[in-house]
């Protein structure tokens, strides 16, 4: 009798490992410091060992950290302290940990330097997380996160698939829910109550908006910025140049005014010293000179002509 083939073992998963799940509240309040940092430090390490080993591609990794820079960037201009992070992994009590693409917690530090965000430590929950899938398990994002995420009170929870450019969204209808309500798009976007700001993709990416404004990344922002220097760089050179031009005209104007004078001065017959010549070299007031010109048409001498000299 021929052995009928099996099928090979459903690969477990990293979510399934037990070692994963975080003490419950009652477990954390007896445990020691110490003890509170040996456990936190031996989850974050199975996650590490496990996560490293799984590869996205380079479509996953610039979507979700072009999305953290750039709500960090927006919310720091706008001086809104959100800390962001990407890859972190999240403790709540009795439950496996979470590692979202990117969280966000409200009116909390930006610059916080953490290894893991324990809800019992912190004394909150975050605020919203993003998935990005690229070349990861559909069920994983748009099941399970759902129902997951729902569970532990995360208020919204984007999922954003690579492949498809496609965005999806929830978020829980009070305070109290535990199961998420889709986030129906609107003009093509979707809005996130949590950032205030609506989602959307533009060119196969993540992007956000500002009532409808395209919130800026830091390479377009600085094209923007070079893109306005070199357009006052042209605006100051283009006035500098005008000026020079009039500069020159008015050189050359005054030059032929006092030039003229001596002239009619020498076909008058009157006689101008060799201060008064230099006075006229150096005169930068063009109605004087052409005062002095009306004058020496009609004068005798040279004090009539510079009668208002300095």
């Amino acid at each position: 009798m021929s052995q009928q083939p099996t099928n090979p073992p459903a690969t477990p998963r990293v979510w399934d490992d037990p070692r994963i799940v975080a003490p419950d509240e009652a477990t954390w309040a007896r445990l020691s410091p110490d003890e509170r940092e040996l456990a936190v430090e031996s989850i974050v390490a199975v996650l590490d060992e496990t996560l490293n080993a799984m590869s996205e591609g380079t479509p996953h990794f610039r979507n979700k950290s072009g999305a953290a820079a750039d709500l960090d960037g927006h919310f720091r201009r706008a001086g809104r302290r959100v800390f962001l992070a990407c890859e972190l992994a999240v403790l709540y009590p009795g439950e496996p940990a979470l590692v979202p693409d990117v969280l966000a917690v409200l009116d909390c530090d930006p610059d916080l330097d953490l290894g893991s965000w324990v809800v019992a430590t912190q004394r909150r929950g975050i605020d919203l997380a993003i998935e990005v899938r690229n070349t990861g398990a559909k069920h994983k994002d748009l099941v399970e996160n759902v129902r997951d995420y729902a569970r532990v009170g995360i208020p919204e929870y984007f999922s954003f698939d690579c492949r498809s450019a496609t965005l999806r969204g929830w978020r829980l209808g009070a305070p109290d829910a535990r199961t998420y309500q889709p986030i129906v798009a609107q003009g093509g976007f979707l809005l996130s109550r949590v950032l205030g700001l609506e989602l959307g993709v533009v060119d196969r990416r993540l992007r956000f908006f500002a009532n409808q404004a395209l919130v800026p990344s830091a390479s377009e922002l600085v094209s923007r910025l070079q893109a306005m220097t070199d357009e006052s760089q042209r605006a100051a050179l283009e006035s500098e140049r005008a000026a020079l031009a009039a500069e020159a005209r008015s050189t050359k104007l005054r030059s032929t005014v006092a030039a003229s004078i001596v002239r009619v001065c020498e076909r008058q017959g009157i006689a101008l010293d060799a201060e008064q010549r230099a006075m006229l070299a150096v005169e930068q007031d063009v109605d004087r000179l052409a005062r002095w010109f009306d004058r020496c048409l009609d004068a005798a001498t040279a004090a009539e002509i510079f009668a208002d000299a300095r």
